[in-house]
Formats: structure tokens, sequence, C-alpha cells
């Protein structure tokens, strides 16, 4: 189960798409959804390149805020 950022300082350490061949992943964009989002094929993941304003902290965009409230 993912533990999704619910603050700033929540979303600032967290990392995307971090695996064994990417250790240190991705930081958090700044004014973009916080959400991690999957690719279809299954392998990695991503920050959803949404603009934010929605749900807890602000962090997410409209679909995603509410699939947390």
């Amino acid at each position: 189960m993912i533990d999704h950022p619910k603050t700033l300082e929540d979303a600032k350490k967290y990392k995307y798409y971090q695996w064994a061949g990417n250790e240190k992943g991705w930081k958090y964009r700044d004014g973009d959804c916080a959400y991690e989002v999957y690719a279809l094929n299954g392998w990695g993941s991503y920050q959803c390149s949404r603009k934010n304003g929605h749900g807890p902290g602000g962090l997410y965009c409209k679909q995603h805020g509410r699939m947390l409230k």
C-alpha cells in the first residue's frame, strides 16, 4: 500500500520511480500533483503531471484529490 504525501514536507521527501536500478528516485516537482502513477506496462512509476490544488494539503489534481478524500 502506498502512503501518499499529506503535507508539502512529506511530498518533498517522497521519491518517485525509486527501484534497484534508480536508487535515488525522482524528486517531487512543485506545482504538480503528488500522486504516484504507474505506467500502463507495469514497469515504473512517475509523478502525475496535472496541476495541484485539491485534496489533502492541496497537493493533488482534481481526479486524485477526490480519490484520496
